[in-house]
């Protein structure tokens, strides 16, 4: 008895130490998530655990006033009924999902801490609102990038006729198909679609790159050429991919060639992401280089 008693007096004095309530509070909404959708959590918990990371700082701030925490249960309150207003426009929504959180989110934090702590919350925010919604920026954008796929699909020609492949690009129904003789003399192709030119693996980029770039002090001219950079070799890496698919089938068949489409956009683009961030780290050091290579010349 006693010492059921002393956990219960643990469990309250640990309730009772604001940081803990907060992340509490935070994480359990997302058991709703997951519930309703597994996969639809995935991109809500990577957002929690930013707000684990800024743990400190958080808790470093004072507490938010008496009308501010008001105003924050409202807003939690209100959290639940967001469902009503999303499915107005997207009709499969889940009752409670990403747009919920994100307004639960907000709520908690004008509860918990003073109001200009919501900055902190922004790459938390930001990713849970962008990374969820890339697919409906895609589709929107579909009408007005469709019409690059024909310029894209004679990039890929020529950098395949470059090689020394007979490739030849014809339409049906107005859609580019490419075509070639493989070396085991059989005729393969593909055909390019909206998808093919890359906006996914783009948007998804741009969305890790500016939470990256917000939260880094460097200056902003700096933070422009490295965005240029990022983005425009996503763009040639989706070049890469395309090419590396048809050189595959080109050599091995279509079967094998199945098999790379699936997972070498994940492989490459992974890699990508990688070496550009650990470039992006290491930029003093490279541009003192440079400079002393520079120098050197001169």
């Amino acid at each position: 008895m006693k010492q059921s008693k002393a956990q219960l007096t643990s469990l309250l004095s640990l309730l009772e130490k604001r940081g803990n309530l907060f992340y509490i509070l935070a994480f359990a909404p997302l058991l709703i998530i997951f519930y309703f959708g597994s996969l639809g959590a995935i991109v809500p918990f990577y957002g929690f655990v930013l707000l684990l990371l800024k743990r400190q700082k958080l808790l470093d701030v004072e507490e938010a006033s008496l009308i501010q925490k008001i105003l924050g249960v409202t807003v939690m309150a209100g959290s639940f009924f967001v469902y009503y207003v999303v499915v107005l426009v997207f009709l499969d929504a889940a009752f409670y999902g990403v747009a919920n959180y994100v307004v639960y989110l907000l709520g908690l934090f004008l509860i918990f801490f003073e109001f200009p702590t919501l900055k902190e919350a922004f790459t938390p925010f930001f990713l849970i609102v962008a990374a969820t919604s890339s697919s409906f920026i895609s589709v929107w954008l579909k009408p007005y990038l469709s019409p690059f796929t024909n310029d894209f699909a004679h990039i890929i020609l020529s950098i395949l006729r470059a090689l020394g492949m007979n490739a030849n690009l014809n339409y049906y129904g107005g859609i580019p198909v490419l075509t070639l003789s493989s070396l085991s003399g059989k005729t393969v192709g593909g055909a390019f679609v909206y998808e093919c030119i890359g906006v996914q693996s783009v948007l998804i980029f741009s969305i890790i790159l500016i939470l990256i770039l917000f939260e880094d002090p460097s200056g902003s001219k700096v933070k422009i050429v490295f965005s240029i950079v990022g983005l425009l070799g996503t763009f040639a890496l989706n070049i890469v991919r395309v090419t590396i698919i048809f050189l595959t089938d080109y050599f091995y068949g279509t079967t094998v060639g199945g098999t790379v489409h699936y997972v070498i956009g994940y492989a490459l683009f992974s890699a990508w992401l990688a070496f550009f961030f650990y470039i992006y780290s290491k930029r003093q050091t490279l541009n003192a280089r440079i400079i002393s290579f520079w120098k050197k010349l001169h």
